[in-house]
């Protein structure tokens, strides 16, 4: 396999790290259970019984997913590892029944040797029975007693080997083991469950512990402005919103009881994190977790955060610094960091499973008639926009009169005409001003945003996929805009209109 053939194939945050030539979705680092209870690490696989430990695993945005192919190679691997320890313990005890009383010393001192190269290579970790194959409920003792009878002792007063200095070595061993065994084990019990409990569950333990036992300042996020996590209050800058959560929500258990509507991931800000308890300043969410789980024994799941360290436009992702003059585009590149969900048909990684949800019916084509008034649509997201914008009954209300309208644009138009409140928001880059924070923030995403968007057939590029939609038009030829009259055809639905104003001059003269 050449590398100019994988290279491309590299660079991809989903990348299966055992071929590199097709989309991964089992995380290498994970614990996954079977269907016969026990727990699988496919890293533990690929080095407990082939010697490779995979490169890179803790830099950031690589992956670390491997592909359904060589899941199933890996564990044939481990299967066949433990057919051939099977049948060669079979095969001995066939041999050692059939020898007679006479040859008893002979087949002792071979079961000894035997037992004593099996347990020196166990202590060195080349074929050892993880701790993994309990649960995590198993009491220690257990566990003790059992891995006792797998080095052929019934206890640890037992002469399984008359070889004491073996014997005190594989003891010693054992018992460092359970010492930290006993150390683990909280820890352990929290990550094992993590399969066991829903997505919703995880967000809420994550919130609780997060906002209780830490300084991070959560938010929600809608249509460019920041809102309060507790009562959804507005706000255009993160600063405004961290000092009203301090004021106005200071008890947060209690504001942890009265919410009803948890977010999928929880925002937060992490420019000024630090532990409520112990005052130590944390860096970042891996430190977080960490310092919680080992100091507060307090349990956190990473996969349901979504941090960010919010300054100004332009907004800086803390992870690589790269720049966005629009915060919903920030949030959206975070997908790029936390592969948490994958879509099974284009292989994009998302940050939690609502966002492959919104995603997936991209790939959804067909016709969604609207329930209300028969328009039919292209794709369920389409139908749903369509939705909310036509026929959604939800109200906002004004904050100083608590006037309920329907549109974010009427409250903006009410706060400048009745309590004569107007806002000026300035394009960083060009100087333009808009009087709504959402028509700035769409004026910079399609007017200075990455052109990242590349015709496959020219290599133009463009900012927008409706633009590059637009574009491949061109090359296609397809005309899917008709006249109803003439039946002539056009690309562009613009050029449709101006084309129907020449029917409708030909009705005026026609008339006079």
């Amino acid at each position: 396999m050449a590398f100019d053939v994988v290279s491309d194939w590299i660079s991809q945050p989903n990348v299966c790290r055992c071929c590199l030539s097709a989309s991964g979705v089992w995380d290498v680092t994970a614990v996954y259970i079977t269907d016969t209870g026990t727990k699988e690490v496919f890293a533990d696989v690929l080095r407990n019984y082939l010697g490779i430990t995979l490169s890179h695993m803790n830099d950031l945005g690589v992956s670390k997913l491997v592909c359904e192919i060589c899941l199933n190679q890996l564990r044939s691997t481990s299967n066949f590892h433990k057919q051939v320890l099977q049948a060669d313990l079979w095969f001995s005890q066939y041999f050692d029944n059939r020898k007679g009383i006479n040859n008893k010393l002979n087949v002792d001192n071979s079961i000894k040797n035997r037992k004593k190269t099996v347990y020196e290579k166990k202590l060195r970790g080349k074929h050892t029975n993880s701790d993994n194959d309990y649960d995590s409920d198993t009491p220690i003792a257990k566990i003790k007693h059992s891995l006792y009878e797998n080095y052929g002792f019934v206890n640890s007063n037992s002469d399984g080997l008359d070889n004491c200095e073996v014997k005190e070595n594989i003891l010693k061993q054992c018992d460092e083991k359970f010492k930290i065994l006993k150390i683990e084990r909280s820890a352990e019990k929290r990550r094992n469950n993590i399969k066991q409990l829903s997505e919703r569950r995880r967000v809420i333990l994550t919130c609780g512990t997060v906002l209780q036992e830490t300084t991070a300042c959560p938010f929600r996020h809608h249509k460019s402005w920041f809102q309060c996590f507790f009562c959804s209050k507005d706000f255009m800058e993160i600063d405004s919103l961290r000092n009203h959560t301090l004021q106005s929500h200071p008890d947060i258990e209690a504001e942890i009881k009265k919410i009803k509507r948890y977010p999928r991931s929880l925002q937060i800000d992490i420019s000024n994190l630090e532990c409520r308890s112990c005052h130590l300043n944390l860096t970042d969410v891996e430190n977080m977790k960490r310092h919680l789980v080992e100091k507060h024994n307090k349990v956190i799941y990473k996969e349901c955060i979504a941090d960010f360290k919010v300054n100004t436009s332009p907004y800086t992702c803390h992870l690589c610094k790269r720049e966005f003059h629009v915060f919903r585009t920030l949030t959206t590149h975070l997908n790029e960091h936390y592969a948490n969900c994958i879509c099974d048909v284009c292989g994009k990684s998302f940050l939690n499973s609502k966002r492959l949800k919104v995603h997936k019916r991209t790939h959804e084509n067909g016709s969604y008639p609207c329930n209300e008034c028969g328009k039919v649509l292209k794709t369920k997201t389409s139908k749903a926009n369509h939705m909310e914008s036509a026929h959604s009954k939800r109200t906002i209300k004004c904050q100083i009169c608590f006037k309920p309208m329907k549109h974010y644009n009427d409250r903006i138009k009410h706060m400048s005409e009745i309590h004569n409140i107007t806002h000026k928001f300035k394009c960083p880059i060009c100087g333009r001003e808009y009087n709504i924070k959402h028509y700035l923030a769409t004026h910079i995403r399609q007017t200075h945003g990455h052109k990242n968007k590349k015709c496959i057939e020219c290599g133009m590029a463009f900012i927008t996929n409706h633009g590059l939609k637009k574009h491949m038009s061109k090359h296609t030829g397809e005309r899917p805009f008709s006249c109803s009259i003439c039946c002539k055809s056009y690309a562009r639905s613009y050029t449709l209109r101006e084309h129907m104003r020449s029917h409708e001059n030909d009705k005026h003269d026609g008339k006079s």
